[in-house]
Protein backbone atom coordinates (compact mmCIF):
# COMPACT_ATOMS: atom_id res chain seq x y z
CA UNK A 1 0.00 0.00 0.00
CA UNK A 2 1.19 3.36 -0.98
CA UNK A 3 1.31 6.60 1.58
CA UNK A 4 0.30 9.68 0.04
CA UNK A 5 3.69 11.60 1.56
CA UNK A 6 5.46 11.25 -1.37
CA UNK A 7 2.31 12.33 -3.62
CA UNK A 8 3.80 15.43 -5.17
CA UNK A 9 8.12 14.94 -4.05
CA UNK A 10 8.32 14.13 -7.68
CA UNK A 11 7.35 17.56 -8.62
CA UNK A 12 10.46 18.77 -6.94
CA UNK A 13 12.58 16.52 -9.12
CA UNK A 14 11.24 16.65 -12.48
CA UNK A 15 11.96 19.99 -13.93
CA UNK A 16 8.85 22.43 -13.59
CA UNK A 17 9.92 24.58 -15.92
CA UNK A 18 12.11 24.46 -19.54
CA UNK A 19 16.07 25.52 -19.20
CA UNK A 20 15.15 28.61 -21.21
CA UNK A 21 12.50 29.78 -19.00
CA UNK A 22 12.80 32.92 -16.74
CA UNK A 23 12.47 30.94 -13.50
CA UNK A 24 14.14 27.29 -14.41
CA UNK A 25 16.13 25.02 -11.62
CA UNK A 26 18.19 21.82 -12.52
CA UNK A 27 16.57 18.80 -10.97
CA UNK A 28 17.62 15.53 -11.45
CA UNK A 29 14.31 12.86 -13.11
CA UNK A 30 13.22 9.98 -11.11
CA UNK A 31 12.79 6.54 -11.89
CA UNK A 32 8.76 6.31 -12.64
CA UNK A 33 7.30 4.27 -9.77
CA UNK A 34 5.76 1.13 -11.64
CA UNK A 35 3.39 0.29 -8.60
CA UNK A 36 -0.54 -1.07 -10.17
CA UNK A 37 -3.12 1.41 -8.02
CA UNK A 38 -6.74 0.24 -8.35
CA UNK A 39 -8.78 3.46 -9.87
CA UNK A 40 -11.84 4.27 -9.58
CA UNK A 41 -13.84 4.15 -12.50
CA UNK A 42 -15.76 7.67 -11.09
CA UNK A 43 -11.88 8.98 -11.66
CA UNK A 44 -11.26 7.78 -14.81
CA UNK A 45 -10.23 10.87 -17.05
CA UNK A 46 -12.62 11.07 -20.00
CA UNK A 47 -11.75 13.29 -23.18
CA UNK A 48 -14.27 16.52 -23.94
CA UNK A 49 -15.37 16.12 -26.69
CA UNK A 50 -15.21 19.32 -29.34
CA UNK A 51 -12.71 21.21 -27.14
CA UNK A 52 -8.80 21.45 -27.86
CA UNK A 53 -6.34 23.97 -26.23
CA UNK A 54 -3.69 25.21 -28.93
CA UNK A 55 -2.77 28.52 -27.47
CA UNK A 56 -3.47 31.59 -28.54
CA UNK A 57 -2.40 32.11 -32.24
CA UNK A 58 1.08 34.31 -32.96
CA UNK A 59 -0.47 36.49 -35.19
CA UNK A 60 -3.23 36.97 -32.10
CA UNK A 61 -0.46 37.99 -30.04
CA UNK A 62 1.23 40.19 -32.17
CA UNK A 63 -1.96 42.30 -32.62
CA UNK A 64 -2.92 42.41 -29.13
CA UNK A 65 0.76 43.09 -27.97
CA UNK A 66 0.81 46.10 -30.60
CA UNK A 67 -2.49 47.69 -29.82
CA UNK A 68 -0.98 47.19 -26.24
CA UNK A 69 1.94 49.17 -27.03
CA UNK A 70 -0.09 51.77 -29.01
CA UNK A 71 -2.39 52.48 -25.47
CA UNK A 72 0.90 52.60 -23.63
CA UNK A 73 2.13 55.49 -25.17
CA UNK A 74 5.80 53.66 -25.59
CA UNK A 75 8.39 55.40 -27.79
CA UNK A 76 8.99 54.52 -32.02
CA UNK A 77 11.99 52.93 -31.25
CA UNK A 78 10.91 50.68 -28.70
CA UNK A 79 7.93 50.01 -30.69
CA UNK A 80 10.53 48.81 -33.74
CA UNK A 81 12.13 46.75 -31.48
CA UNK A 82 9.84 44.70 -30.36
CA UNK A 83 7.97 44.37 -33.34
CA UNK A 84 11.56 42.88 -35.39
CA UNK A 85 11.53 40.25 -32.38
CA UNK A 86 8.10 39.30 -32.85
CA UNK A 87 8.39 39.24 -36.42
CA UNK A 88 11.09 36.45 -36.44
CA UNK A 89 9.06 33.88 -37.44
CA UNK A 90 11.76 31.31 -37.23
CA UNK A 91 12.87 32.37 -33.67
CA UNK A 92 8.49 31.59 -32.95
CA UNK A 93 8.41 28.46 -34.63
CA UNK A 94 11.03 27.35 -33.06
CA UNK A 95 10.06 28.21 -29.11
CA UNK A 96 7.82 26.24 -26.88
CA UNK A 97 4.52 27.76 -25.68
CA UNK A 98 6.10 28.49 -22.12
CA UNK A 99 8.65 30.69 -24.07
CA UNK A 100 6.70 32.42 -26.12
CA UNK A 101 4.67 33.31 -22.66
CA UNK A 102 8.05 33.77 -20.92
CA UNK A 103 9.01 36.43 -24.41
CA UNK A 104 5.77 38.27 -23.92
CA UNK A 105 6.09 39.01 -20.22
CA UNK A 106 9.79 40.24 -20.78
CA UNK A 107 7.71 42.71 -23.54
CA UNK A 108 5.86 44.24 -21.14
CA UNK A 109 8.72 44.63 -18.79
CA UNK A 110 10.71 47.05 -21.07
CA UNK A 111 7.53 49.25 -21.07
CA UNK A 112 6.26 48.96 -17.85
CA UNK A 113 8.37 49.34 -14.71
CA UNK A 114 5.65 46.87 -11.81
CA UNK A 115 5.92 44.02 -14.44
CA UNK A 116 9.76 44.53 -14.92
CA UNK A 117 9.86 44.43 -10.73
CA UNK A 118 7.79 41.28 -11.06
CA UNK A 119 10.18 39.65 -13.69
CA UNK A 120 13.42 40.57 -11.13
CA UNK A 121 11.96 39.28 -8.57
CA UNK A 122 10.93 36.02 -9.77
CA UNK A 123 14.34 35.24 -10.41
CA UNK A 124 15.27 35.01 -6.35
CA UNK A 125 13.26 33.62 -3.46
CA UNK A 126 10.63 36.02 -3.16
CA UNK A 127 8.06 37.07 -2.07
CA UNK A 128 6.27 38.50 -5.45
CA UNK A 129 5.31 41.99 -5.32
CA UNK A 130 1.81 41.79 -6.98
CA UNK A 131 1.00 43.77 -10.19
CA UNK A 132 -2.00 46.07 -9.54
CA UNK A 133 -3.72 45.20 -12.51
CA UNK A 134 -5.26 48.82 -13.55
CA UNK A 135 -5.10 51.38 -16.77
CA UNK A 136 -2.98 49.44 -19.84
CA UNK A 137 -2.56 46.69 -17.04
CA UNK A 138 -5.95 45.74 -17.56
CA UNK A 139 -5.87 44.63 -21.15
CA UNK A 140 -6.91 40.88 -21.35
CA UNK A 141 -3.35 40.52 -23.27
CA UNK A 142 -1.47 41.76 -20.39
CA UNK A 143 -3.77 40.68 -17.25
CA UNK A 144 -4.17 36.81 -18.43
CA UNK A 145 -0.55 36.09 -19.00
CA UNK A 146 1.49 37.90 -16.58
CA UNK A 147 -1.39 36.34 -13.63
CA UNK A 148 0.10 33.32 -15.38
CA UNK A 149 3.18 33.58 -15.28
CA UNK A 150 3.02 35.29 -11.20
CA UNK A 151 1.01 31.77 -10.43
CA UNK A 152 3.84 29.59 -11.95
CA UNK A 153 6.35 30.66 -9.78
CA UNK A 154 3.94 30.63 -6.52
CA UNK A 155 3.41 26.98 -7.21
CA UNK A 156 7.15 26.37 -7.87
CA UNK A 157 7.66 27.85 -4.19
CA UNK A 158 4.90 25.84 -2.98
CA UNK A 159 2.11 28.83 -2.30
CA UNK A 160 -0.63 26.93 -3.54
CA UNK A 161 -3.32 29.29 -1.57
CA UNK A 162 -2.38 32.43 -3.18
CA UNK A 163 -1.70 30.68 -6.97
CA UNK A 164 -4.93 28.47 -7.24
CA UNK A 165 -7.11 31.30 -7.24
CA UNK A 166 -5.08 33.02 -9.72
CA UNK A 167 -5.09 29.95 -12.11
CA UNK A 168 -9.09 29.37 -11.17
CA UNK A 169 -9.93 32.70 -12.76
CA UNK A 170 -8.50 31.73 -16.30
CA UNK A 171 -9.29 29.94 -19.02
CA UNK A 172 -7.04 27.75 -21.21
CA UNK A 173 -8.75 29.48 -24.74
CA UNK A 174 -7.16 32.83 -23.40
CA UNK A 175 -3.93 32.04 -22.46
CA UNK A 176 -0.39 31.86 -24.65
CA UNK A 177 0.50 28.96 -22.63
CA UNK A 178 -2.40 26.50 -21.68
CA UNK A 179 -0.67 23.07 -20.89
CA UNK A 180 1.18 25.42 -18.50
CA UNK A 181 -2.02 26.85 -17.11
CA UNK A 182 -4.17 23.09 -16.55
CA UNK A 183 -0.34 21.54 -15.54
CA UNK A 184 0.04 24.09 -12.34
CA UNK A 185 -3.49 24.52 -11.66
CA UNK A 186 -3.28 20.58 -11.23
CA UNK A 187 -0.33 20.50 -8.89
CA UNK A 188 -2.39 23.33 -6.51
CA UNK A 189 -5.25 21.01 -6.77
CA UNK A 190 -3.76 17.93 -5.47
CA UNK A 191 -1.38 19.68 -3.24
CA UNK A 192 -4.48 21.26 -1.47
CA UNK A 193 -6.43 17.97 -1.12
CA UNK A 194 -8.50 18.86 -4.02
CA UNK A 195 -8.29 15.13 -5.00
CA UNK A 196 -11.16 15.25 -8.29
CA UNK A 197 -10.71 18.78 -9.50
CA UNK A 198 -6.95 17.62 -10.04
CA UNK A 199 -8.12 14.65 -12.28
CA UNK A 200 -10.43 16.87 -13.97
CA UNK A 201 -7.49 19.07 -14.64
CA UNK A 202 -5.00 16.32 -15.27
CA UNK A 203 -7.43 14.94 -17.50
CA UNK A 204 -7.91 18.00 -19.84
CA UNK A 205 -4.03 18.81 -20.03
CA UNK A 206 -3.50 15.19 -21.34
CA UNK A 207 -6.78 14.91 -23.82
CA UNK A 208 -7.27 18.33 -24.87
CA UNK A 209 -4.47 19.99 -25.12
CA UNK A 210 -1.67 20.12 -27.84
CA UNK A 211 1.54 20.86 -27.43
CA UNK A 212 2.15 19.15 -23.76
CA UNK A 213 5.40 19.25 -22.92
CA UNK A 214 6.87 15.64 -21.90
CA UNK A 215 8.21 16.84 -18.63
CA UNK A 216 4.41 17.77 -17.95
CA UNK A 217 2.77 14.84 -19.29
CA UNK A 218 5.03 12.31 -17.63
CA UNK A 219 4.50 13.87 -13.86
CA UNK A 220 0.90 14.69 -15.36
CA UNK A 221 0.21 10.93 -15.53
CA UNK A 222 2.15 9.58 -12.69
CA UNK A 223 -0.13 11.92 -10.54
CA UNK A 224 -2.97 10.82 -11.93
CA UNK A 225 -2.05 7.58 -11.81
CA UNK A 226 -2.06 8.13 -7.88
CA UNK A 227 -4.59 10.40 -7.22
CA UNK A 228 -6.57 8.02 -8.75
CA UNK A 229 -5.36 5.09 -6.01
CA UNK A 230 -5.66 7.78 -3.20
CA UNK A 231 -9.07 7.50 -0.80
CA UNK A 232 -10.62 10.93 0.58
CA UNK A 233 -10.40 8.96 4.45
CA UNK A 234 -8.41 6.96 6.84
CA UNK A 235 -4.78 6.56 6.10
CA UNK A 236 -4.92 8.66 3.15
CA UNK A 237 -6.57 11.46 5.13
CA UNK A 238 -4.28 11.76 7.75
CA UNK A 239 -0.81 11.55 5.49
CA UNK A 240 -2.65 14.31 2.95
CA UNK A 241 -3.24 16.89 6.13
CA UNK A 242 -0.05 15.90 7.76
CA UNK A 243 1.69 16.61 4.63
CA UNK A 244 -0.31 20.11 3.91
CA UNK A 245 0.33 20.93 8.08
CA UNK A 246 4.42 20.63 7.52
CA UNK A 247 3.85 22.59 3.88
CA UNK A 248 2.26 25.19 5.84
CA UNK A 249 4.98 25.34 8.32
CA UNK A 250 7.68 24.71 6.63
CA UNK A 251 6.67 28.07 5.16
CA UNK A 252 5.88 30.24 8.08
CA UNK A 253 2.66 30.05 8.07
CA UNK A 254 1.60 28.53 11.86
CA UNK A 255 -2.06 31.09 11.29
CA UNK A 256 -5.52 30.28 11.14
CA UNK A 257 -5.62 27.95 8.69
CA UNK A 258 -2.85 25.96 9.57
CA UNK A 259 -4.06 25.15 13.21
CA UNK A 260 -7.55 24.36 11.28
CA UNK A 261 -5.73 21.65 9.10
CA UNK A 262 -4.06 20.57 12.79
CA UNK A 263 -7.41 20.17 14.75
CA UNK A 264 -8.42 18.15 11.21
CA UNK A 265 -5.25 15.49 11.27
CA UNK A 266 -6.25 15.50 14.78
CA UNK A 267 -9.81 14.41 14.04
CA UNK A 268 -8.80 12.42 11.34
CA UNK A 269 -6.25 10.20 13.64
CA UNK A 270 -8.72 9.74 16.29
CA UNK A 271 -11.28 8.09 13.68
CA UNK A 272 -8.71 6.03 12.29
CA UNK A 273 -7.52 4.39 16.06
CA UNK A 274 -10.93 4.40 16.74
CA UNK A 275 -11.68 2.11 13.31
CA UNK A 276 -8.87 -0.32 14.20
CA UNK A 277 -9.73 -0.79 17.49
CA UNK A 278 -12.76 -1.88 16.03
CA UNK A 279 -11.73 -4.28 13.55
CA UNK A 280 -9.66 -5.45 15.97
CA UNK A 281 -12.39 -6.34 18.71
CA UNK A 282 -14.26 -7.63 15.94
CA UNK A 283 -11.87 -10.20 15.30
CA UNK A 284 -11.42 -10.99 18.75
CA UNK A 285 -14.86 -11.86 19.25
CA UNK A 286 -15.45 -13.78 16.10
CA UNK A 287 -12.17 -15.80 17.45
CA UNK A 288 -13.09 -16.41 20.74
CA UNK A 289 -16.99 -16.82 21.17
CA UNK A 290 -18.35 -15.68 24.08
CA UNK A 291 -17.48 -12.92 26.35
CA UNK A 292 -18.62 -10.59 23.50
CA UNK A 293 -19.95 -8.14 26.35
CA UNK A 294 -16.61 -7.65 28.05
CA UNK A 295 -14.60 -7.64 24.71
CA UNK A 296 -17.02 -4.91 23.74
CA UNK A 297 -16.32 -2.99 26.93
CA UNK A 298 -12.18 -3.22 26.19
CA UNK A 299 -13.12 -2.01 22.83
CA UNK A 300 -14.50 0.92 23.81
CA UNK A 301 -12.10 1.63 26.45
CA UNK A 302 -9.52 1.29 24.18
CA UNK A 303 -10.63 3.42 21.24
CA UNK A 304 -11.22 6.34 23.53
CA UNK A 305 -7.76 5.81 25.06
CA UNK A 306 -6.07 5.78 21.57
CA UNK A 307 -7.75 9.05 21.23
CA UNK A 308 -4.86 12.28 20.85
CA UNK A 309 -4.66 13.56 24.25
CA UNK A 310 -7.17 16.47 24.63
CA UNK A 311 -9.75 15.11 22.10
CA UNK A 312 -13.16 14.71 24.28
CA UNK A 313 -14.84 14.17 20.54
CA UNK A 314 -14.11 13.72 17.10
CA UNK A 315 -12.27 17.09 15.95
CA UNK A 316 -11.77 18.78 19.56
CA UNK A 317 -8.24 18.42 19.78
CA UNK A 318 -5.73 20.53 22.00
CA UNK A 319 -2.39 21.09 20.21
CA UNK A 320 -0.75 22.46 23.50
CA UNK A 321 -0.31 18.70 24.43
CA UNK A 322 2.28 18.10 22.03
CA UNK A 323 5.33 18.03 23.84
CA UNK A 324 8.73 19.71 22.80
CA UNK A 325 9.94 16.20 22.13
CA UNK A 326 7.70 15.74 19.23
CA UNK A 327 5.59 12.65 21.09
CA UNK A 328 2.21 12.11 19.71
CA UNK A 329 0.29 13.42 22.90
CA UNK A 330 -1.53 10.26 23.74
CA UNK A 331 -3.15 9.93 27.32
CA UNK A 332 -0.32 7.85 28.97
CA UNK A 333 2.07 6.15 27.42
CA UNK A 334 0.52 2.61 27.60
CA UNK A 335 -1.95 4.39 25.12
CA UNK A 336 0.72 5.32 22.79
CA UNK A 337 2.53 2.44 22.60
CA UNK A 338 -1.07 0.83 21.69
CA UNK A 339 -1.76 3.15 18.96
CA UNK A 340 2.14 2.61 17.74
CA UNK A 341 0.92 -1.02 17.49
CA UNK A 342 -2.25 -0.65 15.96
CA UNK A 343 -0.90 1.57 13.20
CA UNK A 344 2.24 -0.87 12.95
CA UNK A 345 0.51 -3.99 11.83
CA UNK A 346 -2.02 -2.80 9.42
CA UNK A 347 0.59 -0.25 7.48
CA UNK A 348 3.45 0.99 5.68
CA UNK A 349 6.88 1.09 7.99
CA UNK A 350 7.18 4.63 7.23
CA UNK A 351 4.58 5.74 8.31
CA UNK A 352 5.11 6.03 11.82
CA UNK A 353 8.29 7.55 11.14
CA UNK A 354 6.06 10.29 8.90
CA UNK A 355 3.74 10.75 12.04
CA UNK A 356 6.82 11.28 14.31
CA UNK A 357 8.61 13.74 12.10
CA UNK A 358 4.96 15.83 11.92
CA UNK A 359 4.52 15.90 15.75
CA UNK A 360 8.04 17.12 15.75
CA UNK A 361 7.85 19.79 13.50
CA UNK A 362 4.98 20.63 15.71
CA UNK A 363 6.37 20.64 18.72
CA UNK A 364 9.54 23.01 16.95
CA UNK A 365 6.65 25.48 15.76
CA UNK A 366 5.30 25.58 19.54
CA UNK A 367 9.02 26.87 20.78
Amino acid sequence: MRTAFNTLALITAICLTDSKSLTAQDAEQPTPATEDVATDKNDAPQKVEGVTFSGLPVEQIRTALSEWLAAAGVEEDVVQQVTRQWSDEQSLAGSSREELLDQLVMTFAKVDPATRRLVQDSYGPGPLQSVILDGIREAPIYRNQVKQFQARWLVQHRYYDEALPLLTELTPDDQVDPAGLLFYRAICQAELLNRREALDSISLLLNNTLDVPDRFRVVAEMLQKQLSGQKDEGMDKVAQLMKDVERRLDLGRPGEKTQEQEDAVIAAFDKLLEELDQQKQQQQQNGGGGGGSQNNQSGAQGANASRIKGSTADGEADRKELTEEGKWGMVDKKAEAKARELIRSKFPPNFLDQIGRYTKKLAEQKK
